[in-house]
């Protein structure tokens, strides 16, 4: 997935046989960079339902603004930005911040909400637009924002059931990347791990891309010098990976900016 390293997450790649390898995307992700002063709606696509003004789309002039001064207002108008030219997952770290500095700061808590969701990130997703509406109890916005994102949630466990129920000699190594990016985006990392470790016994020649989701839910659940022994085991499997390299680069980040103080 990478718009940038620190929100990377599982890949989306070929596999072998016939499998896509697939990114989501961290960050976090995730994974994590995985939020207007108000921002979407239950209907996310239609900007129409953006309560900001869009004055300056400039995405290279915002961030310089943001990085001279990161006042909870060019924060969030550098996510809007991000948001609106599908770059969801830049939005995540500025946001989570910004949250730090701020923690009443309900439309922040929104916006990483929907940034979120678009990363299909769906359970943590909902626990920040659950957040902006605990400080703000009025806040409509987020409150149709926490639905559009159950709603995506109980759709992805649909998806799961509906993967359970298939029969045994047609789960290939497709069938265990999928299966553990549906638990990854309703936020039950063990299983999503649980699941691409029996794809690593199953299909060793695809243990890459298993080691690599591995250490993207490791990173989501915050143990990090784990997450990069994954992602140093899928590197090994395939040293060309520059996707794995990044994600080492991402978890390294995340440790570094979630060390205590």
């Amino acid at each position: 997935m990478t718009e940038n390293t620190s929100n990377l997450q599982p890949e989306e790649k070929e596999l072998k046989p016939a499998v896509k390898k697939l990114l989501i995307i961290a960050g976090v992700v995730i994974v994590l960079s995985i939020p207007l002063v108000i921002l979407f709606s239950s209907a996310p696509k239609n900007k129409n339902n953006i309560a900001v003004e869009k004055k300056d789309t400039d995405i290279a002039a915002l961030e310089q603004l943001a990085n001279s001064n990161p006042t909870s207002a060019n924060v969030i108008a550098l996510s809007v930005a991000y948001i609106n030219n599908n770059m969801p997952g830049k939005a995540v770290k500025p946001l989570t911040d910004l949250i730090k500095k701020d923690p009443k700061n309900a439309t922040a808590y929104n916006n990483l909400g929907v940034a979120n969701i678009l990363l299909k990130n769906y359970q943590t997703g909902i626990e920040a637009c659950t957040k902006a509406i605990q400080i703000d109890t009025s806040f409509q916005l987020a409150k149709n924002n926490l639905k559009w994102g159950l709603d995506e949630k109980n759709k992805a466990l649909n998806s799961i059931e509906a993967m359970q129920a298939i029969t045994l000699e047609k789960r290939d190594a497709g069938y265990f990347v999928q299966l553990g990016l549906l638990y990854l985006q309703v936020g039950n990392y063990e299983k999503s791990m649980a699941t691409w470790q029996v794809g690593i016994d199953k299909f060793p020649e695809n243990k890459a891309v298993y080691y690599n989701n591995i250490g993207t839910a490791m990173v989501l659940k915050k143990d990090y010098d784990k997450a990069i022994e994954m992602f140093n085991k899928a590197l090994a499997a395939d040293p060309s990976n520059q996707l794995v390299k990044n994600n080492i680069n991402w978890a390294q980040q995340e440790k570094k900016d979630n060390a205590p103080q």
